[in-house]
């Protein structure tokens, strides 16, 4: 996927050898502006900034100067449209001019640090985890505002649809079958789970602008499965962020409806002994891998032979599923036929959404996890 901007607003460290992350806001001209900077230990600068009133990141990159100063080209990769921008540290902020490279005026740049407390207010807890994370992305999506779609019904459940017109990032929420709390839980990580995409959207369409080809993000939300203990979603993207080519990954969302905690496949499938549990580290990945590579991704192609022989038959060379490997990173969601587990393809990435591989439920049960959830 494309990559997450961490960043902290910290005080000016001028003059010394230590690197920098800067979060600022001002003017350029008369256009209010937000501006994150990386200044490395080497003096090498890198950063975006946007206009309040577009939202869209222009790319910056450039070096900082024997005098303190940064001297930065704007979307570097575009040649044809070349500007730079020369800041001089002023009291706690910057100075200095924005211009087009060859061209005779320049509008003046003034920035300030924009520390966490002065960060815009926002109403929408999705919101919040993004003002220590990002805040960044967060100063740019809390002027942003969702649009409500359509109404659908889905395995008896009331789905709202909520759109977010500059990035195209579509997610639902659940209006009935459960108790208000549960629900307030539940359309909790499906809004934070939009924001992600949103921030993820603009993450590529930067990297695109700095290599000046261009970009593509887009996503499809699909509703697997929802009952009273849990809710599976897929998240197809189909994206071309600036590398070798373009990709596509489905990163689906899996959820406790009673707690609304995000799920790991142990909690619905165990092929380990004693209690269904992997060691993580405190962010969540995992400390290491032995589990799927001798047990998981075996005991997947056993199965999956055995259901789908003619998927695997040895003429076929176009996608290799006999490879074990490649069942070792599995995604995954819930359906009403069972337990779909997508293959990790490292290049021929097309192969990796095949329709035939669901584990039945009546074998999934055979091999409880941790949830102990009453399966379909």
């Amino acid at each position: 996927m494309a990559s997450k901007w961490w960043l902290l607003a910290v005080g000016l460290l001028m003059g010394t050898a230590q690197a920098e992350s800067l979060l600022l806001q001002g003017t350029i001209g008369r256009a209010a502006v937000v501006v994150e900077l990386d200044i490395g230990a080497d003096g090498q600068v890198d950063g975006r900034y946007f206009y309040r009133k577009y939202h869209e990141d222009i790319a910056l990159s450039g070096q900082r100067q024997a005098d303190g100063s940064l001297l930065l080209d704007e979307n570097p990769g575009d040649a044809g449209q070349r500007s730079e921008l020369t800041l001089r540290p002023q009291g706690q902020g910057w100075q200095g001019k924005w211009q087009r490279v060859k061209a005779r005026t320049a509008l003046p740049i003034t920035l300030s640090p924009l520390a966490t407390a002065q960060l815009a207010p926002s109403h929408d807890p999705a919101l919040q985890p993004f003002r220590q994370s990002s805040p960044y992305d967060y100063e740019r999506m809390v002027a942003m505002k969702l649009q409500p779609g359509k109404h659908e019904r889905f395995q008896g459940y009331t789905l709202q649809w909520w759109h977010e017109p500059e990035s195209g990032i579509r997610f639902f929420r659940l209006l009935d079958g459960f108790n208000p709390e549960a629900m307030k839980r539940l359309n909790l990580r499906l809004a934070e789970r939009q924001w992600q995409e949103v921030a993820n959207y603009f993450n590529c369409q930067l990297a695109g602008n700095q290599r000046e080809i261009g970009a593509e993000y887009e996503q499809t939300v699909t509703p697997r499965l929802i009952n009273r203990q849990l809710l599976s979603v897929s998240v197809l993207t189909s994206y071309y962020c600036g590398g070798l080519r373009p990709d596509e990954v489905d990163a689906p969302l899996n959820l406790d409806a009673e707690t609304g905690r995000e799920l790991q496949l142990e909690d619905l499938l165990w092929l380990g002994k004693g209690k269904p549990q992997l060691p993580r580290k405190a962010n969540g990945d995992r400390v290491d891998y032995q589990y799927e590579e001798k047990m998981l991704a075996p005991w997947l192609l056993r199965q999956l032979v055995r259901l789908h022989p003619d998927e695997f038959k040895p003429d076929d060379f176009s996608c290799d599923y006999r490879n074990p490997e490649m069942w070792q990173l599995v995604h995954w969601y819930a359906s009403p036929q069972g337990l779909y587990v997508g293959p990790s393809f490292p290049v021929e990435r097309g192969c990796e959404e095949p329709e035939w591989s669901v584990l039945p439920w009546s074998l999934v049960r055979q091999h409880p996890g941790a949830a102990n959830y009453r399966l379909p």
